[in-house]
C-alpha cells in the first residue's frame, strides 16, 4: 500500500478537530509562553477517522509533546488498532507530525495526526514549532533465522484459525502477518458467518442442516461439487468452534447466517475473539513480517524467507500454510484475472494483494478458477475509502436505480447482483429503507451516526435528496409493500430478509456501487488443502487456506473452515 506523507501544517481536517476541542477546561492562549512555543497542559481534541470519531489527549510542555493517549474511538474493531497502538509512541519519539500512516490504518493514523495538530494549535503553536528528534538507525540487516514445525503465513481469519488449531494439536507454530495488525479481510466483514448444522441452527424450531447449506451453495447447479460438500459439512463445527473461542454467533437469520445478538459488525468481533485466543495460548505471532519467497528443497517446501522493517531472515518449517488472502486489493491482478471489476475500489484488506498465489506459483503450484469473484455489491464511498453496506440489505433494504425503480433481487448472488448494478444508469444504485431497518441492528445505528445515510421524512423527499425520481420511488416501494403483505416477491423472487414494509419514517437511502472484495480463484488444492501442481501431484510441505486457495463459498466461512482443515491435515501428515 502506498505510504501517505503528512505535511507539518496538517491543514486537512484541522478545522474539524479544532471545532470539537478543549484544553483542560481552558481556552488556548493568544500568545506563546515565554519559555517556548507551547502553553504547557493537557489538551483534548477530536478528528474523524475511517468510520468514526477519534478522541485524543495530548500532553505538552513548553517545547515538546510529552504524551499522547487515545481516549475514545468509533472505528471498526480491528481496523484502526495498529494506528492506536503505534502512532502515539511514534509521534512522541519523532517529535514530528510528518510521519507515514500505519499501513492498513491510514485514516485512523491521519485522525490521530490531525487531532494532535489541533492540540498544538490550541497551545499557541503548530507542528512547525516542534524540534524533530534524530531518526533512529533502522538500516536493514539480517536477523536470526528461526525454526518451527508449522509456519502460517497471514493472520486473517484463516491464518488465526490454522495457528490456533495447529497449536492445540501440540505443534510448534509461528504465525506471520505483513500488516501491522492481525485480522485481514475478516476484520472488515460486516454481515454473517454462513454455515449449516451448527448447534445454534440445530436448536431452532426448524433446524438448518449442512445439507440445507450445501443446497444453498450449489444454487441451481445439479452437479455435485465435492469441495462445496466438504465445506458445508465442516461449516457447522466451525461455527461452534468460533463460539467456543468467544465469538457471539448466537442469532441466525435467513437459515445459514450467524450474526451477533445485537446486530453489530461481526468480523471485528470475531477477530477480537481470535486475537485474545492467540495471546492466551502464547502463539508466536509476528506482525510487520512479510513472506517474500518459499524455500524449496528437492521439490518440497521447507520454509519461507521474510522481510521486516528491521531486516530479512528465514523461517524453516516442516510445513507452510499459506493464508495470505486473495488479490482484491491488487489492481494489476484484478485487471489480469477479473477485468469485469477493473477500476472498482476494494473493500478487502489492503494486504489482500495475492502474495500467496505468487509465492506458490514460483514453486510450481497451479492456480484455478481465477475469474470467479464475490464482489462487494453495495459499497459506499465515505470520502475516505469504500465501506460495505451489505448489512442494510440483510436488514430489509431494497435497491432502486437512478430512475427510482427496483430492478433486482437484493439477495441475489454477489456476482450477478454486482453485474446487474453495473448495468444501471451510471453503474450505481441506491439502498432504500426505513427506521425499522435501522432499529434492527447496532451496526445500522453506527452507519447512521457516521453519516453514511441520507435521511428524509417522506420517500418523495428522499428521492429529491438522492437525485433520483421520487415519484417512481414511491411507486416502487408501494409495490414492494404488496409483496411483503403477500409473503412473496412476485417481481424478483426475493425470499430472505423480508423484515420491513418500508413504511416507518424516517426514510433512509445511500448511493452505492460494486467493489472488489472476495476472490474465489487461487492455488489449486486437494480436498484437504494440500497445494497441487498442474499435473495434480501434491507439493509436499505446502498447504493453502482461505482466499489464497481456489474455493467457492462465502468469505469468512472459507477462511475459518479451510484454516482449521489445513491445521488438521498438517498434523496428520507430520505424524506419518
Amino acid at each position: 500500500m502506498k505510504s501517505i506523507k503528512r505535511t507539518a501544517a496538517l491543514t486537512l481536517g484541522l478545522a474539524l478537530a479544532l471545532a470539537f476541542s478543549g484544553c483542560a477546561g481552558n481556552a488556548a492562549p493568544k500568545a506563546a509562553a515565554a519559555s517556548g512555543p507551547f502553553k504547557p497542559g493537557t489538551y483534548r481534541t477530536e478528528a474523524h477517522g475511517n468510520n468514526g470519531t477519534v478522541v485524543v489527549e495530548t500532553t505538552l510542555d513548553a517545547v515538546s509533546i510529552k504524551a499522547i493517549r487515545i481516549l475514545d474511538q468509533g472505528e471498526t474493531p480491528g481496523i484502526g488498532d495498529a494506528a492506536f497502538e503505534l502512532m502515539p509512541g511514534r509521534i512522541v519519539a519523532a517529535q514530528s507530525l510528518e510521519l507515514d500512516a500505519v499501513s492498513g490504518a491510514s485514516n485512523s493514523s491521519h485522525a490521530i495526526l490531525e487531532a494532535v495538530g489541533a492540540a498544538l494549535a490550541l497551545a499557541g503553536g503548530s507542528a512547525a514549532d516542534l524540534r524533530p528528534a534524530a531518526a533512529a538507525d533502522d538500516s536493514a540487516g539480517t536477523l536470526s533465522d528461526a525454526e518451527t514445525e508449522v509456519v502460517v503465513v497471514g493472520a486473517g481469519g484463516s491464518g488465526m484459525a490454522a495457528a490456533l488449531d495447529a497449536a492445540a494439536m501440540g505443534l510448534k507454530v509461528i504465525l506471520i502477518e505483513k500488516m501491522p495488525m492481525v485480522g485481514g479481510t475478516t476484520a472488515r466483514a460486516s454481515t454473517a458467518f454462513n454455515a449449516g448444522g451448527s448447534s445454534v441452527q440445530m436448536s431452532l424450531q426448524k433446524p438448518y442442516t449442512a445439507d440445507d447449506y450445501y443446497k444453498k451453495l450449489l444454487g441451481s447447479s445439479k452437479v455435485d461439487i465435492p469441495s462445496l460438500r466438504r465445506m458445508a459439512d465442516l461449516s457447522g463445527p466451525a461455527a461452534d468452534w468460533l463460539i467456543r473461542m468467544g465469538a457471539d454467533l448466537s442469532k441466525v437469520i435467513n437459515g445459514s447466517q450467524h450474526i451477533p445478538s445485537d446486530g453489530r459488525a461481526f468480523g471485528g468481533m470475531v477477530v477480537s475473539a481470535l486475537k485474545k485466543q492467540l495471546a492466551s495460548q502464547g502463539i508466536d505471532c509476528r506482525v510487520e513480517t512479510e513472506g517474500k519467497r518459499l524455500i524449496a528443497q528437492d521439490g518440497k517446501v521447507v520454509g519461507i524467507e521474510v522481510v521486516t522493517p528491521k531486516g530479512a531472515y528465514k523461517i524453516l518449517a516442516r510445513a507452510v500454510i499459506l493464508a495470505t488472502g486473495g488479490f482484491a486489493s491488487n489492481p494489476a491482478m484484478v485487471d489480469r484475472y477479473t477485468p469485469q471489476w477493473s477500476g472498482c475500489p476494494s473493500t478487502a484488506s489492503p494486504g489482500s494483494t495475492g502474495d500467496g498465489l505468487r509465492m506458490a506459483m514460483e514453486v510450481g503450484a497451479a492456480v484455478d478458477d481465477m475469474a470467479r469473484t464475490g464482489p462487494q455489491t453495495v459499497a459506499f464511498d465515505t470520502g475516505r475509502g469504500a465501506v460495505s453496506l451489505t448489512n442494510a440489505r440483510y436488514n430489509g433494504a431494497i435497491l432502486v436505480n437512478k430512475e427510482g425503480k427496483r430492478f433486482v433481487n437484493e439477495l441475489a448472488g454477489t456476482e450477478i447482483l454486482g453485474k446487474t448494478i453495473m448495468a444501471q444508469t451510471g453503474g450505481v444504485a441506491y439502498l432504500v429503507f426505513d427506521q425499522a431497518s435501522v432499529d434492527r441492528a447496532a451496526l445500522m445505528e453506527d452507519y447512521k451516526k457516521h453519516g453514511y445515510f441520507t435521511e428524509a421524512a417522506t420517500l418523495e423527499q428522499l428521492g429529491a435528496k438522492l437525485a433520483i425520481d421520487g415519484g417512481e420511488l414511491e411507486k416502487s416501494v408501494e409495490k414492494y409493500r404488496t409483496f411483503i403483505d403477500a409473503g412473496k416477491d412476485a417481481e424478483f423472487g426475493r425470499k430472505d430478509s423480508l423484515f420491513s414494509r418500508i413504511d416507518k419514517p424516517v426514510y433512509y437511502g445511500a448511493k452505492i456501487s460494486p467493489a472488489n472484495q472476495t476472490t474465489y480463484g487461487g492455488v489449486k488444492i486437494d480436498l484437504d488443502t494440500r497445494a497441487l501442481r498442474e499435473d495434480g501431484s501434491v507439493i509436499p510441505g505446502l498447504y493453502v487456506s482461505g482466499e489464497a486457495a481456489s474455493q467457492f463459498g462465502q468469505g469468512v466461512t472459507i477462511a475459518v473452515v479451510l484454516g482449521k482443515l489445513a491445521a488438521a491435515t498438517v498434523a496428520a501428515d507430520l505424524k506419518r
